[in-house]
């Protein structure tokens, strides 16, 4: 991995339940908690891959390659650009060396209720 091309500031987030906070019908409120802010290197598919995903999805997919985390999995959300992304596989420890992390993602619609 080249550090240098680890240019782009992203937050991986878990959405946790907040066992304080209820809405109206007495169900606990989910939150997005930041629990690592990172440097990535960031791609939209391309090529072979990018043919392969459109035959069987038609999202925006992005690739990020970031440092090994291990708490990172495919429960996790990545926040880049203001715009959050769905994990859609279990990232990958590149070579199991433990210090390369490759999550592929989907551009998640926020919505804000309008």
């Amino acid at each position: 991995m080249n550090i240098g091309q680890l240019r782009h500031r992203i937050e991986i987030q878990r959405l946790e339940k907040d066992p304080d906070n209820f809405d109206k019908e007495g169900f606990p409120i989910e939150n997005y908690i930041t629990i690592k802010k990172a440097w990535a290197d960031v791609n939209d598919l391309y090529g072979k891959e990018y043919w392969n995903s459109k035959q069987t999805i038609s999202e925006n997919i992005t690739v990020f390659h970031t440092r090994y985390y291990k708490n990172v999995d495919s429960d996790c959300f990545i926040l880049f650009k203001g715009q959050r992304y769905e994990i859609i596989e279990p990232p990958d420890n590149v070579k199991y060396l433990n210090k390369e992390l490759k999550i592929k993602a989907k551009l998640q619609v926020i919505n804000n209720g309008n």
